[in-house]
């Protein structure tokens, strides 16, 4: 009985002290904490004369998503990586910031433009599938827009996208399980 007793009044003391602390601490405790940005590493050495565009669509995603940052690699450290072939554009992801994409000549000579493409590709690795909408304001359109659409710049429902995707890491074998149910991993321009 006396054990019952002393537990209690312990229980109670301790309470009597807890709750004022807990009354008392600052309000941004609860506040939550802004999200780490992203960095995701892309090495564009194999993308030969498609280089510069590769960095002006990193450059556009940089500046219409905050959560993330594309920045050139130095060394081994990329995720993405860019070469340029004679095929049509594509990306092949690995989850979000891993990807594999080729610059393909075939949509260039066919009048689309570079930094769009690679613009377009570098949100594949961002997660994003193609909407073929049709609409140049669209960066995932990929080719469904005009030729003449020289736009870089994401949509502001496609940079909100890449936020939430930024924002909600998940390991890369469950984002390819959950992706593979819903679109493949190739997505071509």
């Amino acid at each position: 009985m006396f054990r019952k007793i002393t537990a209690a009044l312990a229980a109670t003391l301790g309470l009597a002290f807890l709750v004022p602390a807990l009354a008392a601490a600052p309000a941004s405790a609860t506040a939550p904490a802004p999200l780490a940005v992203r960095t995701i590493y892309y090495d564009a050495g194999g993308a030969q004369e498609f280089r510069a565009a590769v960095d002006e669509g990193a450059a556009a995603w940089n500046a219409a998503v905050p959560a993330i940052r594309l920045v050139p690699a130095t060394g081994g450290q990329a995720t993405v990586k860019v070469y340029a072939d004679n095929g049509w554009p594509r990306t092949y992801m690995y989850g979000f910031g891993q990807a594999v994409i080729y610059m393909g000549r075939e949509a260039v000579n066919d009048g689309f433009y570079p930094p769009r493409i690679a613009a377009h590709e570098l949100g594949h690795a961002l997660s994003l599938p193609d909407n073929r909408n049709g609409r140049c304001d669209y960066l995932m359109s990929g080719h469904s827009s005009p030729v003449s659409c020289q736009s870089t710049t994401p949509h502001a429902t496609e940079a909100a996208q890449v936020s939430r995707n930024a924002g909600s890491w998940v390991p890369a074998a469950r984002a390819a399980a959950a992706r593979q149910a819903t679109y493949p991993d190739c997505f071509v321009f």
